[in-house]
């Protein structure tokens, strides 16, 4: 029997397909034309009824035509949104990275995270069990709201027979899938992974849930402005919903075939504050760990770092707390690269937030163009970072530190890197 395993540390591992739905495109093309253009997708909510909420703007996705992602339409209605979104986001991932899935496929596999799974589907069954009794409940209310299935689907519909499932590490789990990913390629366990994360929980209990502990905007006057990553007057996240997915490829497998090489993925670091369930460690431990991790892990220095896509959700501690380990870790570099983040127009994805983020990552080297972070009015005289507010041309974009920290303090930072064969 044939042993597939490797050594670790000669694996490289590679970018080869995209996908994404989120707030500001419906595919990865559309979603970069509007964070170049500096789009944002909050609004006031259409999808709930926010008329009693102090908290009434989201950054919403408004489904494309589900026909192409779906091979049985019955599918659309036994599914939770969540699940549905990671779909559509990783039947483009396998289109894009042009591998027939039809054969040979026991090395291929499908990491998919999620913070909440089907918060919805919870909400409607609770309720329509305590109108209606036991026999209320569907069918599919198990597979439909269970963390893995949106890794088991794209499975099922895409043949893929290697390693499938899910990681919930709140806000960090999209990185922690990329770097769980990563090493089931590392060690021999799988060729392909089809990884990232999704989320959908823009609901009465999504919304009342984080509003409740004042972590939500409640700019609902100004809803395209409420996202202000590390502005003076930020006033907390704007809750978003979408799903991204990349194609982790083995790269001899990639070469190969003959495969189209976006990037790189050369390091991961992990960490955990061990301090609150909540509140970030305010000496900002965990977050330094994670990056220095990450950067040791690709065999960087700090000043190797071309660009940070910052976790940058826009609440007043966590902004603060991330701008001090960053200048913490890079020192006087630290003010002057660009930095950026996608959550001042996508809003804040939770688990799908730092998946979005590398297709976005991943576009930057493919068109050599920063995205700008918008809504930086006046930025926090306590933050010494040098973020980028216009779309910068740049070609010499090598390293991309990409941040991720989660509730309970589960951090996990990655570096995705030029491919240089």
């Amino acid at each position: 029997m044939k042993n597939n395993r490797k050594n670790p540390y000669e694996t490289r591992v590679v970018v080869t397909g995209l996908g994404t739905v989120n707030p500001i495109g419906n595919t990865v093309e559309d979603y970069w034309d509007n964070l170049v253009k500096g789009k944002s997708g909050v609004r006031i909510s259409r999808n709930v009824d926010v008329s009693d909420y102090n908290i009434k703007i989201a950054a919403e996705v408004d489904l494309p035509d589900l026909t192409p992602y779906f091979k049985f339409k019955k599918m659309i209605k036994r599914l939770d949104r969540y699940v549905i979104l990671a779909h559509i986001a990783g039947t483009q991932a396998v289109q894009s990275s042009g591998l027939d899935t039809s054969l040979n496929t026991h090395r291929y596999g499908s990491l998919i995270g999620t913070g909440d799974g089907g918060l919805e589907t919870q909400i409607d069954t609770i309720s329509k069990i305590k109108d209606e009794g036991m026999q209320a409940t569907s069918p599919y209310y198990v597979v439909s709201t269970i963390p893995s299935t949106a890794s088991a689907f794209l499975a099922k519909e895409y043949n893929l027979q290697g390693p499938s499932f899910s990681v919930n590490s709140a806000c960090s789990t999209g990185n922690i899938a990329f770097a769980m990913s990563a090493m089931l390629i590392k060690m021999g366990f799988a060729d392909v992974m089809f990884a990232g994360g999704s989320e959908a929980v823009i609901n009465s209990v999504g919304l009342s849930g984080f509003g409740n502990i004042m972590a939500l905007s409640d700019r609902n006057d100004s809803p395209e402005t409420a996202s202000r990553p590390f502005d003076a007057d930020r006033n907390g996240f704007v809750l978003g919903e979408g799903a991204g997915v990349i194609c982790l490829e083995e790269l001899e497998h990639a070469k190969k075939r003959k495969a189209h090489i976006i990037c790189e993925l050369t390091g991961v670091g992990f960490s955990c504050d061990a301090y609150d369930l909540v509140a970030p460690h305010p000496d900002a431990k965990g977050t330094i760990a994670a990056m220095r991790n990450a950067i040791d892990d690709a065999g960087l220095n700090p000043e190797d770092v071309s660009l940070i896509n910052a976790h940058g959700t826009s609440t007043p501690m966590g902004d603060r707390i991330e701008s001090n380990a960053i200048n913490m870790v890079f020192g006087e570099y630290g003010a002057k690269i660009p930095t950026h983040s996608t959550k001042s127009m996508t809003g804040h994805l939770l688990g799908g937030a730092s998946a979005i983020e590398a297709v976005a990552i991943a576009q930057v080297f493919e068109k050599s163009v920063i995205h700008p972070s918008i809504n930086l009015f006046r930025k926090d005289p306590g933050i010494n970072l040098n973020i980028i507010t216009e779309p910068r041309e740049n070609n010499h974009v090598k390293h991309v530190l990409s941040n991720a920290f989660g509730f309970g303090g589960q951090n996990c930072s990655v570096i995705f890197s030029k491919f240089e064969g």
